[in-house]
């Protein structure tokens, strides 16, 4: 079955492309061969337009919590090329290999899969830099490496909202220069912080200066400064309220193990819905770190968001699934527990009496006459002891047992 370019891009279709997608399927085959858009091709093609959201939003994050503005050096990254004099290192002698192969690449009868590779190489490279470099993170190097990929991208046609030269940094927002009123578009941001303030008020919590600190400042004077600068970027002018709101969760969850029981479960409650609903539902992520960093703030696009929403649901689903079973296990181990003790409720002296086999015991319980008067025989007397001796084992598990419970229930 052949499907055209304009069935592909139908968003009713069942394999719906985006205008994005269907471009780097192209770019990922040569220009003069024929390009069999395979699963394969398609899940790859997808990988790698995740991979370069994911460093875009990872790069903006960190520049922003570093208190970088994302055009803070961009005069000084303007000047990184190939033919710098000063020889760079790190992250930035990565990056000149890259420009060299990039460019070696598109002259080489323009073999955009290879352009392709370089772009997820160079990536790949700076990812293990974060990740390896935690306190030390080279900021200039990792936005002089968005801001080139975001070049070249927007050359080979991926970003539809850029405009030459392609200066900025991610992909470009087709409302980013229509925020129109500033006040009225940060308006459901500042509405969540103001809830948020008034929840965490609300709250019963121990004498905290930090928590007094932050509730007594307010982000409006900041989010006035960036008006008055002319701040187009809805991003930017929403920033002030979504740190104001990550700093004083990031708070409560310090705080939240020196709080009582019923607190803690409160806070903990507090902390997942701004994350999963308040800020998700404004397109902000919030990346929890773990050794008492505070939280990454990322702003993702409408996709991601539902992405993300997805993965929580099913996260949540399979979370009650693995509760459930294993609370249906803990009930069967604690019913066989039950029965095995149940079974040493008979003493040993009455393990034996009734049986109809035999006429006589002795003081133990244990039979001494068969049914017809005549002695047991020594092999069976044998077998008889060792499930008496286990008998009584048993038994004495059953009396603890009982005691325990008995104490308990006096307890409660």
């Amino acid at each position: 079955m052949i499907t055209t370019i304009k069935e592909a891009l139908e968003p009713s279709s069942p394999a719906a492309y985006t205008a994005r997608s269907m471009r780097i399927v192209f770019l990922l085959g040569r220009w003069n061969e024929g390009v069999e858009i395979s699963p394969d091709m398609r899940t790859y093609a997808a990988s790698w337009e995740s991979t370069v959201n994911k460093f875009f939003t990872n790069t903006k994050s960190r520049l922003a919590e570093a208190g970088v503005s994302v055009n803070a050096i961009q005069d000084s990254v303007q000047k990184l090329s190939v033919g710098d004099e000063q020889t760079p290192d790190g992250l930035l002698a990565d990056l000149e290999q890259a420009q060299k192969e990039f460019k070696a690449a598109l002259t080489n009868s323009f073999d955009t899969p290879q352009a392709m590779r370089v772009i997820l190489d160079i990536i790949r490279k700076a990812n293990i830099h974060l990740a390896d470099q935690q306190s030390a993170q080279d900021l200039r190097a990792l936005e002089a490496i968005a801001r080139w990929i975001t070049e070249m991208v927007g050359i080979l046609g991926l970003d539809s909202n850029a405009e030459p030269p392609y200066k900025g940094l991610g992909w470009s927002n087709a409302s980013a220069g229509a925020v129109g009123d500033p006040k009225t578009a940060v308006e459901s941001y500042k509405k969540v912080y103001d809830t948020v303030v008034s929840d965490i008020k609300s709250l019963e919590l121990p004498a905290s200066d930090s928590i007094t600190s932050l509730l007594s400042q307010t982000p409006d004077a900041e989010f006035d400064s960036l008006v008055s600068t002319g701040t187009p970027d809805l991003e930017t002018l929403a920033s002030p309220y979504v740190r104001a709101i990550s700093k004083l969760r990031d708070e409560l969850r310090r705080i939240a193990p020196t709080t009582s029981e019923e607190a803690r479960k409160t806070i903990h409650n507090l902390s997942d819905r701004i994350r999963n609903e308040d800020l998700l539902d404004l397109c902000v992520y919030l990346d929890d770190r773990p050794g008492g960093l505070p939280s990454l703030i990322k702003f993702v696009s409408a996709s991601e968001m539902t992405s993300i929403k997805e993965k929580r649901a099913n996260e949540t689903e399979e979370a009650i699934k693995s509760a459930k079973l294993k609370e249906e296990k803990k009930r069967e181990q604690e019913k066989k527990a039950r029965e095995a003790l149940e079974k040493g409720k008979t003493r040993p002296e009455d393990l034996h009496k009734g049986d109809e086999r035999y006429s006589d015991w002795d003081a133990d319980g244990m039979p001494t006459k068969m049914k017809d008067g005549s002695d047991v025989p020594k092999s069976q007397l044998k077998k008889l002891k060792k499930e008496w001796e286990n008998q009584k084992k048993l038994h004495e598990k059953y009396l603890s047992w009982v005691a325990t419970e008995a104490e308990a229930a006096s307890k409660a």
